[in-house]
């Protein structure tokens, strides 16, 4: 039995098997590669048939398309890093929370404010206090 190419191709481009990513001019359909290859789904729920996956992937691999890798989304309950306000007046600080799919989770997320580590929080977090124009603390 030959080797499973798939995962070494997905991480040639960039990405994990599993990871959900766009293609650069291309917002309505999302790919994925799973350990048959690669998938497509139209708005995230609606698979799109064998070939059209097959010229996609045709397209990735000769440097017709480029991946655009999409914000990390934790998984419900998995634990993340953002910015708070403290009360000492405007100041933002690094702080970690439980992702539950809540109204600020959600927000954070849509804002870019959700990272895997606290340090990729805390790498952040200079640029985020000067576009806001407030003070922050490590």
């Amino acid at each position: 039995m030959a080797k499973n190419l798939i995962p070494e191709i997905a991480c040639m481009l960039g990405v994990k098997v599993g990871e959900k990513f766009k293609v650069k001019g291309d917002d309505e359909l999302t790919y994925r590669f799973t350990s048959d290859g690669l998938k497509l789904t139209y708005n995230n729920n609606m698979e799109i048939s064998g070939s059209a996956a097959s010229a996609a992937l045709i397209a990735l691999l000769n440097g017709k398309d480029e991946i655009a890798k999409l914000p990390w989304k934790p998984n419900l309950n998995e634990r993340y890093w953002t910015f708070m306000s403290s009360l000492e007046g405007r100041k933002l600080y690094v702080l970690n929370y439980m992702w539950d799919n809540s109204v600020i989770d959600v927000a954070l997320h849509k804002v870019g404010w959700v990272y895997r580590t606290q340090e990729e929080a805390k790498s952040a977090l200079p640029k985020v206090a000067k576009e806001l124009g407030v003070e922050y603390k490590l």
